[in-house]
């Protein structure tokens, strides 16, 4: 997401956001769709489908992949890949591998690899001998060598199968293993991990923000929930983890649910506010009504045990038929988004996955838009609808069904629900007058939205907390004060603009004037802006 990079990182001097690129995307949504409270059974590790899309494709008749394996493992590699990787398995596209290799740790098994231009995932299981329960792994080398030559590093997701009491998982890169290619896989450096879980009560109910709660347990100290907020059908919840200096804590993060039922949530990492502090904001797509009933669990990977082996299995690729069944449209479309362009130059439609490739360049540097980013995106060939996402060159869509019968239906793409993050002008700026530890509220505007800025102390920093009643209005992402010509920002803040919340906190540290002037920096407006680009 090169726009919100650039943003963060030229604008926002603190707090930078990490974001996850599509390899790692499913990685993270296998482990927080997982159980919130360990028992040995079998998981629901099915990922909810961020990506949906229904389409049609060309397609060749093959044998299905999927024909010679027995339920047990028809069960996991359904559950663990996305839909265009089975629908592609289902119908052929795929190639069985199951070669085996064994070393002291283990035996690795790789059962079959779908490989087209938008990329190749690796079905794979592992059968070690663990000590402890565990939940899944993660792998310290996943690397795929090509024909001796080429190197391409693999990202990976690996969950514990009760059933077959083995490690199941993928492997995914998006790149393409050419036809007729020698491949070697070297997969080692195992981290078994377990994921634990702390109910945290009466968090959203009480309402009681900020709130700090202790935990003590495995290497976590304490959570502090900072803020929280509801917009336009989404609820954000902002919040702290404090880790011990010495923990084996992989990943920590919030989940939800309503009556034992997993809620969804996207989740953004920041840059970590000190070393062992991990700082995210959460957005959930929920009812109003619903909110009272979330039940909040803190959950957290524990690192249980370490294998250092490495396994090395060798295998041909001589699939070409996904090859022969992609669909591929040179694009000569350009579409302003705010102080920049996108050129969309290809469409490569595949059996697992429809991607819209552009470039992007700046075009107006004396814009005051910042960052520009729409929060639907949709893909229409004919009558079918698709909804997508933006990576760092491309559109991505999920394909659920084969496509075919694509040159004859239109095909348009569709932006609407953009979310704008404008620099403030000089004249944006607020007076704050006899600062003390008694907040104070004073009423302002920008850019004709009506905000209410409430300030006060806490020890020797000055707490800034900023609130618009405007649904149009995103909220203030930063402020600045200056002082003998430095510019000095908030150390923490509630919210980056990231997510759907017109609320920000921010705290100035030593702070010790009463009287200084605020100036607005950096503020989102939720804006139609709708574009229709004709593809085809």
């Amino acid at each position: 997401m090169s726009n919100m990079d650039d943003l963060i990182k030229e604008k926002v001097k603190y707090d930078e956001v990490e974001y996850p690129n599509e390899n790692e995307m499913w990685s993270k949504i296998i482990r927080k769709q997982r159980n919130h409270n360990y028992k040995i059974k079998k998981h629901s590790y099915k990922p909810k489908i961020i990506l949906t899309a229904i389409m049609f494709t060309i397609v060749l008749s093959a044998t299905p992949v999927f024909a010679k394996y027995t339920t047990e493992i028809l069960d996991w590699m359904r559950n663990m890949n996305r839909t265009g990787v089975i629908t592609s398995l289902e119908n052929g596209f795929g190639q069985e591998i199951n070669k085996t290799v064994e070393n002291e740790a283990g035996v690795l098994n790789i059962h079959n690899v779908i490989s087209d231009q938008n990329g190749t995932t690796i079905n794979f299981s592992l059968d070690i001998d663990h000590d402890y329960p565990i939940d899944y792994a993660d792998f310290e080398q996943a690397l795929l060598k090509i024909n001796d030559e080429k190197e391409i590093q693999m990202e990976t997701s690996a969950v514990y199968n009760q059933e077959s009491d083995k490690l199941v998982g993928i492997l995914h890169t998006n790149e393409e293993i050419p036809h007729n290619s020698h491949v070697t896989l070297q997969l080692g450096g195992v981290k078994e991990i377990q994921l634990k879980s702390v109910e945290l009560k009466n968090v959203v109910q009480s309402n009681a923000f900020p709130e700090k709660i202790t935990i003590n347990q495995d290497g976590v100290s304490q959570i502090e929930f900072t803020s929280n907020g509801y917009q336009n059908g989404q609820y954000t919840l902002d919040y702290l983890i404090d880790l011990e200096e010495s923990n084996n804590i992989e990943d920590a993060y919030v989940s939800y649910k309503i009556q034992n039922e997993t809620i969804a949530s996207f989740g953004v990492t920041h840059k970590r506010p000190q070393a062992n502090v991990i700082k995210r904001s959460d957005s959930l797509e929920i009812q109003k009504e619903a909110v009272e009933k979330l039940g909040i669990f803190l959950s957290y990977t524990d690192t249980v045990s370490y294998k250092p082996e490495t396994w090395n299995l060798d295998f041909k690729y001589n699939q070409d038929l996904a090859k022969k069944s992609t669909f591929v449209m040179d694009i000569d479309e350009k579409v302003e988004v705010g102080s920049q362009q996108l050129q969309f130059n290809e469409l490569v439609i595949t059996p697992s996955n429809v991607k819209l490739y552009f470039d992007e360049k700046y075009t107006d540097s004396n814009s005051n838009i910042a960052h520009f980013n729409y929060r639907q995106i949709k893909l229409r060939i004919g009558e079918q609808e698709l909804s997508g996402n933006y990576f760092d060159d491309y559109l991505s869509f999920e394909t659920q069904e084969l496509i075919k019968d694509i040159t004859n239906k239109e095909i348009s793409l569709t932006l609407n629900d953009a979310k704008v993050s404008y620099e403030a002008e000089k004249q944006d700026k607020v007076e704050l007058t006899n600062i003390s530890d008694v907040p104070k509220t004073i009423k302002t505007e920008l850019n004709g939205y009506p905000i209410d800025i409430t300030y006060y102390t806490k020890g020797n920093d000055l707490i800034v907390e900023s609130e618009s009643k405007n649904e149009q209005f995103g909220g203030i992402t930063q402020n600045v004060i200056y002082q003998n010509g430095k510019r000095i920002f908030a150390e923490t803040r509630s919210n980056d603009g990231v997510l759907r919340t017109h609320n920000q906190v921010e705290t100035f540290k030593n702070i010790k004037e009463k009287d200084i002037t605020l100036n607005f920096f950096l503020y989102t407006v939720n804006e139609d802006r709708a574009k229709t680009i004709v593809l085809q």
